[in-house]
Parts: structure tokens; C-alpha cells; sequence
């Protein structure tokens, strides 16, 4: 039996993208509505359907009940594993990491570094884990990432300290110089980037010259 709902105890025709409600253990992308008493269902409206009660996603992290009669998918499993890792502090604003190159990451000669600020901030550049950065554009993260723009650099680890000119048409620029120009570069559009480095391009770095 179809129920219903005055209009102004629904919300029809809203949307998710996968990341805010599970059906069954699954999480659920597409279309959905809103009750008055803060119940979701699946469904553009109560007439179309099918009208099935969705889960809060961090309904499952919270609540014991769920995690014990519920079948959770692979999906599912992941998006509560990420969201767990980023609720360890508070949740409401990004983390702060520091970076710890791996030998890996000397082989490869580089590492990938990862920020976020304020849209409406000139400063207050916060460094962040690769995993967050992730979060963020896929929309897992507990903040409202409207507020907040996210750079990503190459970092360059090895080779000779300083820019050296071996011959004419040989010229191999260094770890700080690459560092700088790569984060002024980035400076252009992430303002406060330039003054978060402060100087140290050789950062991180283990150069052989």
C-alpha cells in the first residue's frame, strides 16, 4: 500500500551518490526521499518507489546491532573502513600528516604531497595523508568539502642538491630547484602553499650531490 505524505513532511526527488546510505548491507546510489521524521527511503517519491527504508552508512560504524546481524558488502566494508580512519580525530576538519618517504619511495626518486585549506583562506595550508586527499574527491570525508580547495605536488627526492650544467646542451636542475618551481607554480592558484614549504625544497630529500 502506497503511504502518504502531505507535502510538507517530504522531501521527493533528492539524490545520493553512494556515500551516505547502505540498503541491505550495500551502499546505494540514485534516487531518494526524506520524511519528516528523518527516515530515508529509495525512490524519487513515496508513489514511484520502491519505498525501501536506506541506512545512515555511519549508522553501521556506530551502532553494534548493525555490525552483528548485518551482511556487509566488500563496498560497504571499505567506505566504513576509510570513515573510520578519518573519524580517529575529530571529524570535522581535515588532518594534519607529515610525510615519511619509504625506501620505495628513494628508488622511485620522488613522493606525491597532498594539501588542503579554506576556500575563502589566502593561508593556512594544512598538509594531508594521501588517504584523505582520496577521501576527499571521492566525498567520504565528514567535513563539507565545498569549503575547502586541495593541491597535490610532485616532491622531488634524489639526484644532485643543486642544479648543475655539464655540458651546452646537458643541464639537470636540482632538488630545490624543482621543489620551488613546482610549489610556486602551484602557489598561482593554492595560495599560501609558498609560505607553508617556508624555504625547505630539500626536504625529505637524500641528494647524491
Amino acid at each position: 500500500m502506497i503511504k502518504y505524505y502531505p507535502s510538507f513532511k517530504v522531501k521527493t526527488n533528492l539524490k545520493t551518490n553512494g556515500n551516505e546510505y547502505a540498503l541491505n548491507g550495500v551502499p546505494y546510489k540514485g534516487d531518494y526521499y526524506a520524511t519528516y521524521d528523518n527516515k530515508v527511503y529509495s525512490g524519487a517519491d513515496p508513489i514511484v518507489g520502491p519505498s525501501e527504508e536506506l541506512i545512515p552508512i555511519t549508522s553501521y560504524a556506530k551502532n553494534s546491532t548493525y555490525l552483528a546481524e548485518q551482511i556487509l558488502s566488500p563496498e560497504l566494508k571499505d567506505l566504513l573502513a576509510k570513515q573510520t580512519n578519518l573519524t580517529k580525530h575529530t571529524g570535522k576538519e581535515p588532518l594534519s600528516y607529515f610525510p615519511k618517504p619509504t625506501q620505495s619511495d628513494y628508488d622511485k626518486g620522488y613522493i606525491v604531497r597532498y594539501f588542503i585549506k579554506k576556500i575563502n583562506s589566502k593561508g593556512f595550508v594544512t598538509e594531508i595523508s594521501p588517504e584523505e586527499y582520496d577521501s576527499f574527491l571521492n566525498g567520504t570525508v565528514l567535513y563539507d568539502v565545498s569549503f575547502y580547495l586541495v593541491q597535490d605536488i610532485f616532491w622531488k627526492l634524489t639526484g644532485n642538491l643543486n642544479t648543475k650544467r655539464y655540458s651546452q646542451y646537458d643541464i639537470r636542475e636540482g632538488i630545490i630547484d624543482t621543489n620551488k618551481r613546482l610549489v610556486e607554480a602551484a602557489n598561482i592558484k593554492f595560495i599560501g602553499l609558498v609560505e607553508f614549504i617556508g624555504g625547505e625544497y630539500a626536504k625529505f630529500s637524500k641528494p647524491t650531490a
